[in-house]
């Protein structure tokens, strides 16, 4: 996770809190979360390195809409994160 950007983090977390999410529903939700209107651009190009990196598993629902799953070592990696942190912030 150590080599994943903030944003990157972000998404694998939407990810790892839903039951298989479109692209627009993660997006959706980093929207929220940013206050601003993430573009395509931006997003689906991010969703593919998690994807390549197998942190994130990427699956069809339709001919148009493709689900986004954590991985094993997708969940790995934010238990890796959290003790990390946990050595600086225990709240």
């Amino acid at each position: 996770m150590y080599d994943l950007t903030g944003f990157q983090r972000d998404l694998l977390y939407v990810i790892a809190g839903a039951d298989q999410p479109s692209g627009q529903d993660v997006k959706d939700e980093v929207d929220k979360y940013y206050n601003a209107d993430i573009n395509h651009g931006r997003l689906y190009p991010n969703l593919d390195m998690l994807v390549k990196k197998e942190l994130v598993e990427k699956g069809q629902l339709d001919r148009r809409t493709n689900y986004y799953a954590i991985t094993d070592a997708g969940e790995e990696a934010i238990q890796d994160r959290r003790e990390w942190e946990r050595q600086f912030v225990d709240l």
